[in-house]
């Protein structure tokens, strides 16, 4: 009875030394993984398999669209600066502010809706060119409908003119303009790019199991994606919370595979000095529409880590502690296969 004792003290030894590590590996991790709710994750995630533990969950916070809020905040500006400066009576007085504000009001009213256009094209090439998050096709195709708007508005107010004199009979469907309008154009600008800006930000979501880590995009219902990162094709992972993100708590996580998910070409303006791909030049009115707009597109490229919300864990709050709990569990998972690697090397060399 005593070596039949011993023997199966040794044995429950044995089977309490790996439970004793794996409970001290994952300690940091159960922390995150008892303050997320298990079925709802399962069920706004549906790919998460049986056989995953769900660990954390979130998504870009408000604060992280600060700029997206901050470029529709400067739109709105340039539009009333543009009503403004028509309704305003010139300042009296000669000091240098008032001045400045006298020339100010000058310009916008001899160039009108023109000066409008050209303010706000340079703004959309700046804005486009500095690959700002701000910089993607849809905010540059916003910025350039806000841009012509007024334009159009006003030229289908002279086509009616034009077609009174010449007999052409010719009817715009808009009210006449009206520098009024400026600021009625502005208010709806903003109040759009607001909205989409807050329904894009929660558009995003991401979940973390002991296996893989998800990601979601649902845009209007018509931009979705999904998918899965397993921890063994991570090549590297990397945190990079801007001043705002450090003052606010929130940043960016990005996860790099072998295969580029994670990486993005950064365009940054002509190419110099390489071999560019050569395309058929377009002819007649898209070769015109080309030379008027296709300069607001042109940027160089690099390849840097992305900064697209559907390709990392964009704007997340408390990024430092959701990079260390991905690193916990890559440990973990690339430690096992390590570990079955090792066993299966040493049975051929057996």
């Amino acid at each position: 009875m005593g070596i039949l004792a011993l023997i199966i003290a040794g044995y429950g030894k044995i089977l309490r030394k790996p439970m004793q590590r794996d409970s001290n590996m994952t300690e940091y991790i159960e922390d995150f993984k008892s303050s997320i709710d298990e079925s709802s994750t399962r069920a706004d995630f549906p790919e998460i398999t049986d056989s995953e533990t769900p660990i954390w969950r979130g998504g870009p916070v408000m604060a992280s669209m600060a700029d997206k809020y901050s470029l529709a905040v400067v739109v709105f500006l340039v539009h009333i600066i543009f009503c403004l400066g028509e309704v305003m009576p010139d300042p009296e007085g000669d000091s240098q502010g008032k001045l400045l504000l006298k020339a100010l009001i000058w310009i916008i009213d001899v160039t009108g809706v023109t000066g409008f256009l050209v303010t706000m094209l340079v703004l959309t090439k700046l804005n486009h060119y500095a690959n700002f998050s701000t910089s993607g096709a849809w905010t540059t195709s916003w910025l350039l409908v806000n841009s012509l708007v007024p334009f159009v508005w006003k030229f289908m107010g002279i086509l009616e003119w034009f077609g009174g004199i010449v007999g052409f009979e010719f009817s715009s469907p808009l009210p006449s303009w009206d520098f009024i309008w400026f600021g009625i154009l502005g208010a709806f600008s903003f109040t759009v790019m607001t909205v989409l800006t807050l329904v894009y930000q929660r558009s995003f979501s991401y979940a973390i199991t002991d296996k893989r880590i998800h990601i979601r995009q649902s845009f209007l219902y018509f931009d979705t994606s999904s998918h899965g990162i397993p921890y063994h094709k991570v090549e590297n992972l990397k945190s990079d919370p801007t001043i705002l993100g450090r003052i606010l708590g929130f940043g960016t996580v990005h996860v790099v595979t072998g295969s580029g998910v994670g990486l993005q070409v950064e365009s940054l303006g002509t190419n110099l000095g390489v071999e560019t791909e050569v395309v058929e030049v377009p002819g007649g009115r898209r070769r015109f529409l080309s030379l008027l707009f296709g300069w607001i597109y042109k940027q160089r490229e690099r390849s840097v880590m992305a900064t697209d919300p559907a390709e990392c864990l964009y704007g997340i709050k408390g990024p430092m502690e959701v990079y260390r709990l991905i690193n916990e569990l890559m440990d973990i998972s690339i430690g096992h296969a390590g570990a079955i690697q090792a066993s299966k090397d040493s049975e051929m060399q057996g």
